[in-house]
């Protein structure tokens, strides 16, 4: 069994349309631990946050967190901690400008 602490999601400036930023790896489970949003633009936005199953898509059934962030901000995302990550799992954000950081732990089973 190996256990690994990671950035899952590093300081990715995120766009208008929801792009994948992770992957869990094949024989990989994981947990995301905290997550926060930068906002250094002049005007509110929403990001969303969506938790995809292998070949699935970014919408409002995989969409996890939603926060609107208001200009020259930084706020913490607490509805992303918990959820647990199969193999292939993807996350997948947008937020026009706006940096996405999410970290958790990955666990690859002996």
């Amino acid at each position: 069994m190996t256990t690994k602490y990671r950035e899952m999601v590093a300081a990715q400036t995120l766009t208008g349309s929801a792009v994948s930023y992770y992957t869990t790896p094949a024989g990989t489970y994981g947990a995301l631990h905290a997550g926060s949003i930068c906002n250094p633009t002049g005007a509110v936005v929403t990001v969303n946050v969506y938790k995809v199953p292998n070949a699935g898509s970014a919408g409002a059934p995989t969409k996890i967190a939603s926060k609107v962030v208001g200009p020259g901000a930084t706020i913490a995302v607490p509805e992303i901690v918990n959820h647990k990550m199969e193999p292939g799992t993807q996350l997948y954000a947008d937020g026009l400008a706006c940096t996405l950081n999410i970290s958790g732990i990955e666990y690859v089973p002996s």
